[in-house]
């Protein structure tokens, strides 16, 4: 397959003359809009980003060389979740990102528990039948008792991952009645009435701001849990530090942006 410029974009023929590529016309032009005006989330979001493909350059290199590949393969599938979360986020779609973003989460925790944990790798695949045993490997493997082992030893990143997990959830990644009403808009019309108008396209607002403070968030959370899954890799690439760093960065943006209404979107 020849391979492509992506700097350089042409619309195929009929692209956009149909439903569904008009809807994906309109979320293109949405993630030029934020390329080109919130250039410093971009930015953000653009150096995590080159830093998750820096941890799966190092899976890559190490799956043949690994005992079970489980854990390297969940940080590489965290990181194609944050991807897929950021062109969902960046085109508009805040709502249905949040179960991608709570899937890079659960991706990355999973991914340290299995790299840190002795066997756990193993008992994670071959999973019972049994009714009892059944219960005890879910008891093992639910989020909650995984994210239990890392506050052990990282508290604060348990904490933060708890917090990530359930905002998601509460914001669109499981049903639930807050969820289901943040696409809702009341538009006035000229005679004085108005009509709800149920949003697919998030535009400027506090609801992106959120959610792309949440992506940013999850995104540092994977760098951190593997780099202290793969400390070798942290070493070379400082990781764990890289995430300071990344959370002065988002602390500023957030300060800057004081009017709500104001979104990276």
């Amino acid at each position: 397959m020849k391979e492509s410029n992506p700097t350089d974009f042409r619309a195929p023929a009929g692209w956009g003359q149909d439903h569904l590529t008009h809807f994906q016309s309109v979320a293109i032009q949405n993630e030029f809009a934020t390329f080109v005006h919130d250039p410093l989330w971009q930015k953000l979001l653009s150096n995590i980003s080159a830093d998750l493909s820096k941890c799966c350059d190092y899976a890559s290199a190490n799956i043949a060389k690994s005992l079970d590949p489980s854990a390297l393969l969940l940080f590489m599938t965290a990181n194609s979740h944050f991807l897929a979360s950021t062109r969902l986020v960046a085109s508009g779609l805040c709502l249905s990102s949040h179960a991608t973003i709570r899937a890079a989460v659960e991706s990355a925790l999973y991914g340290w528990y299995l790299a840190v944990t002795p066997g756990a790798a193993q008992r994670w695949y071959n999973k019972p039948t049994e009714r009892r045993e059944l219960r005890k490997w879910g008891n093992e493997f639910k989020f909650g008792a995984l994210n239990s082992v890392l506050s052990e030893t990282f508290e604060g990143a348990a904490a933060w991952a708890k917090h990530l997990h359930q905002a998601t959830i509460d914001f669109g990644a499981h049903p639930n009645r807050d969820a289901l009403y943040s696409n809702l808009t009341e538009i006035d019309r000229a005679d004085g009435s108005s009509v709800l108008r149920f949003t697919l396209l998030h535009p400027c607002g506090t609801f992106a701001i959120m959610t792309t403070k949440l992506l940013v968030e999850t995104g540092m959370l994977a760098l951190g849990l593997f780099g202290r899954a793969f400390p070798d890799a942290d070493r070379t690439h400082g990781f764990v530090n890289a995430t300071v760093g990344y959370a002065q960065n988002l602390q500023a943006l957030v300060a800057e942006t004081t009017v709500f209404g104001k979104s990276p979107n």
